[in-house]
């Protein structure tokens, strides 16, 4: 595992690839987003899901969908048991539409192509964590509220956290600080709080959130 150290806080990324070659420009193109990004690195996803005793929150987490110890979408459900508030894109050189919309389907926050350039992958990640959904159908991210309502999608313990202080009143920054986690952690958070919900801004999720008895 190799991850650079730039203070408590610094934008925490999680990636799981089994290319070290892949790995090491991914890291470059990381390097780009933010002067305090913090890169933690992972060949397999055992390891990776093991890390969860040193660190459980992330920005975002990055996961190969060829993993040799976590075949098809296995992964992305062993990371969003351990890892319930951090959004997870998938990555992959095959874009196999049917498994991509599963994996959307069960909670990923998008999908990004290893096959594209270092900026098509900076910006895809950028939108991610701007809380977009990424597509590979389009180079237009979907934006989370044009996706189909998820009846059976439950908010985790942290989500319910970020809704309370949306109900609240407080801002990003004011959540950050309020719950220990870097901005774009909250901006994450509250746009799968969106999505979970159907809202198309903050006060409409505070309305659909008391009504359906999420606070």
């Amino acid at each position: 595992m190799m991850q650079n150290q730039r203070g408590e806080n610094a934008m925490n990324l999680l990636v799981i690839d089994d290319h070290l070659l892949f790995r090491e420009g991914l890291r470059h193109i990381l390097q780009r987003l933010d002067d305090t990004v913090t890169i933690h690195e992972f060949g397999a996803m055992q390891p990776a899901l093991r890390f969860a005793d040193e660190m459980s929150d992330f920005d975002l987490i990055l996961m190969d969908m060829q993993l040799p110890d976590a075949a098809g979408l296995e992964g992305l459900q062993a990371l969003r048991r351990t890892f319930p508030g951090s959004p997870i894109a998938l990555i992959s050189g095959v874009a196999d539409p049917a498994q991509i919309q599963l994996g959307l389907r069960q909670g990923a926050q998008g999908f990004i192509s290893k096959s594209g350039s270092a900026d098509d992958l900076l910006n895809a990640i950028e939108r991610i964590l701007a809380g977009h959904v990424e597509s590979p159908s389009s180079q237009m991210p979907i934006t989370v509220n044009t996706l189909p309502s998820r009846s059976a999608f439950h908010l985790t313990p942290r989500q319910v956290e970020v809704l309370s202080q949306l109900c609240e009143g407080h801002s990003n920054k004011e959540i950050g600080r309020t719950l220990n986690m870097s901005e774009n952690t909250v901006r994450c958070h509250v746009a799968s709080v969106f999505r979970a919900l159907g809202a198309k801004s903050r006060t409409e999720a505070v309305v659909l959130a008391r009504r359906r008895g999420f606070v």
